[in-house]
């Protein structure tokens, strides 16, 4: 599926193009600004001013809350688990990894096939936000972190930094789903993308609760990170001015914030 996945995106990198330009040198403009993107982003909060810095502290403490009672609502939600929670969860828990993915390419094919700027563009926003976010971001801080996922019966304070084997915190499909569902609904007014799109990435979340494979304050987290970089590359991408978003983060002994996405700057 992954190779298939690729074929469509450099099929479709012609067309997204200039006329006179061939897939490598459209391939090669693009990484080059993927590269810009990520730099800008990661130097956004040195321009943060007061009242960014207190949204900053908003969503911080919406983590801290979560984080302190993780155990408890991860519990509840287990009791109440049943056949039903696990369909759902299966069914939806793709669309925070491979499919979302895909979904990014085959609008960039569409877009670019029928022409469409908005659907292309949204597709292309979305491809990069998760790379940046799933791909780069939230796999830094799970092997920073390391914390034990609830399956593993370590509780809700344990942390292993720099150990493969734990990986809980952040959520990387609530990551994905986010900055998908970001990314795709800044490109549409109104309210019917932005409402689908949202109401299946805070399904993902909820599904990787149900599954007994993150804690409510890892969902939290990813979803944060993800719709932090998506506003990010709309910013840079679309010239408009977003407001940031918090993306708390937790170790062994504290609970604190770290990394955040702000407005662009060019």
């Amino acid at each position: 599926m992954k190779r298939i996945t690729l074929l469509i995106l450099l099929a479709a990198l012609p067309a997204y193009g200039a006329d006179d330009c061939h897939i490598v040198c459209v391939a090669k403009r693009e990484a080059v600004r993927y590269v810009r993107d990520a730099k800008t982003l990661a130097a956004a909060p040195l321009h943060w001013d007061r009242k960014e810095w207190t949204r900053f502290g908003e969503g911080s403490a919406a983590v801290v809350v979560l984080y302190e009672t993780d155990r408890q609502t991860s519990d509840y939600v287990q009791r109440h688990r049943s056949s039903s929670t696990d369909q759902f969860a299966k069914t939806l828990t793709p669309f925070g990894g491979h499919r979302a993915l895909q979904a990014s390419v085959l609008m960039i094919a569409a877009g670019a096939g029928i022409h469409d700027p908005a659907l292309r563009d949204a597709g292309s926003d979305s491809f990069e936000s998760e790379l940046l976010a799933a791909g780069i971001v939230t796999p830094l801080l799970k092997l920073a972190f390391g914390r034990a996922r609830p399956i593993q019966n370590e509780g809700s304070h344990s942390f292993h930094p720099l150990n493969k084997n734990f990986e809980s915190f952040p959520s990387g499909h609530a990551t994905n789903a986010f900055a998908f569902a970001t990314a795709v609904a800044g490109h549409y007014d109104g309210w019917v993308v932005p409402t689908v799109v949202y109401t299946i990435a805070s399904g993902v979340a909820v599904s990787r609760v149900n599954d007994h494979v993150h804690f409510p304050s890892d969902v939290l987290a990813g979803a944060l990170i993800g719709r932090a970089v998506g506003k990010g590359i709309l910013a840079r991408h679309t010239g408009t001015n977003v407001s940031w978003q918090a993306v708390p983060l937790i170790d062994r002994k504290s609970v604190g914030v770290m990394v955040a996405i702000g407005p662009a700057r060019r």
